[in-house]
């Protein structure tokens, strides 16, 4: 009785703020039921249903030795590890970790039991067939890989990090102290130049020489020297204008709390796609330019052809800056100061783009624990609907296990 008084007001206070800024509310918002969680987050399963749309698939077991591979099994609403490659990097071990305990609160939150079924998913930067993964390349492919949320969902245990909602709410309060007052007007950028994604080879080293010494940039490379004395709370990003992403060798975590921001994000097309990364709407920044003065103040005809040089991203540009939350720039850079400038010159676009980033992305709830709970529970039934598991394959390699173990 008591626990379905809890639930009323709990689907009472969700009706209560539905379509309104939901971020101070679903994050106690960890037992929503299926319909509820579509309904407050229209665009959080794209990958999902594309996933499924692909049709059934044979789901094998794999070696257990492959790196950051993780195979599992769910069962009566508990999780299991059958198998766990043999890694030792730190990183690889806090991430895993952490997968496994988003897991676990999607599981003793649901309103209703989950399939059972097996799964895997992989901690590694080249994805693996018929797993879970952080990214994924942003291109056709015949490789039957599904998005899962950043292990920083949990937890990200670096210094100037933290968890998700310790960091939500140091932007939140950077945010609020910014309130009627100006935003550090330049681009700001930190990282490590050598890591580069295969599209863009080049990416970060392109960004710091086109960065060089320009008034408008708060661009460096990391010290790699002891502590790096350069860089910055993730918060810290938020209090400038413009924000950089770049790609990594694959994607780069910051991205969901560069979102976070009340600030315009600017990048590279994409060449991997995360969870997070399907929310963007960016328009190219050779559209948004073309059209001259007159084309700030009304919507414009977006181009037929992308003017983006390197390989083309599947998130498709929007039309208009009115409705962008992210601008395209060349991998180059070479395009980045014009687009700065245009934004000093226009401060009603730069508003408008940076509120429609925060608005989208955090206001609506996305980044919240809510949604990873959604997201994890629509996975799981996702997954079990097209997974063939010939069981007596997982179940036979179980049992010569156990039968080692004894021996």
């Amino acid at each position: 009785m008591e626990l379905a008084a809890g639930r009323n007001v709990l689907s009472r206070l969700h009706e209560k703020v539905l379509g309104k800024d939901q971020s101070a509310f679903l994050p106690l918002l960890l037992n929503l039921d299926e319909n509820e969680c579509r309904k407050s987050f229209p665009f959080l399963f794209t990958d999902i249903d594309t996933s499924v749309a692909r049709g059934k698939f044979l789901f094998r077991k794999s070696d257990q030795d492959y790196r950051g591979l993780v195979q599992g099994r769910i069962k009566d609403g508990k999780v299991y590890i059958l198998t766990a490659a043999p890694d030792t990097l730190p990183e690889i071990l806090h991430q895993r970790t952490a997968i496994l305990s988003q897991i676990h609160r999607a599981l003793v939150t649901s309103p209703s039991p989950l399939p059972d079924g097996y799964f895997a998913f992989c901690i590694n930067d080249v994805p693996k067939n018929n797993t879970w993964a952080f990214s994924r390349p942003n291109k056709q492919s015949t490789y039957n890989t599904w998005l899962m949320p950043s292990f920083a969902s949990w937890s990200w245990p670096k210094a100037n990090i933290g968890t998700m909602d310790d960091v939500l709410d140091r932007i939140e309060g950077v945010e609020e102290e910014l309130v009627g007052s100006e935003k550090v007007d330049k681009a700001i950028w930190r990282g490590t130049p050598w890591f580069n994604p295969i599209g863009y080879p080049n990416l970060r080293k392109d960004l710091l020489k086109a960065t060089k010494g320009k008034e408008w940039a708060d661009v460096e490379a990391l010290s790699t020297i002891g502590n790096a004395t350069n860089s910055l709370n993730i918060e810290s990003f938020c209090r400038y204008k413009y924000v950089i992403y770049t790609e990594g060798v694959t994607y780069s975590g910051r991205l969901p709390f560069h979102q976070a921001c009340g600030s315009v994000l600017i990048t590279a097309p994409l060449t991997w796609i995360t969870t997070s990364a399907l929310l963007l709407r960016p328009i190219e920044a050779n559209d948004l330019m073309s059209s001259g003065e007159d084309r700030l103040r009304r919507p414009g005809v977006r181009r037929s052809a992308s003017s983006t040089s390197g390989p083309q991203a599947m998130l498709s540009p929007v039309s208009t800056w009115q409705d962008a939350n992210a601008i395209y720039v060349h991998p180059d850079f070479s395009n980045l100061e014009a687009v700065v400038q245009l934004l000093r010159s226009h401060p009603e676009v730069t508003q408008r783009i940076a509120q429609n980033q925060r608005e989208s992305v955090f206001q609506r709830g996305y980044l919240s624990l809510a949604a990873e709970t959604c997201y994890w529970r629509a996975l799981i039934r996702a997954w079990a609907t097209v997974a063939e598991v010939d069981k007596e394959d997982w179940e036979v390699n179980r049992e010569a296990r156990v039968q080692q173990a004894a021996r």
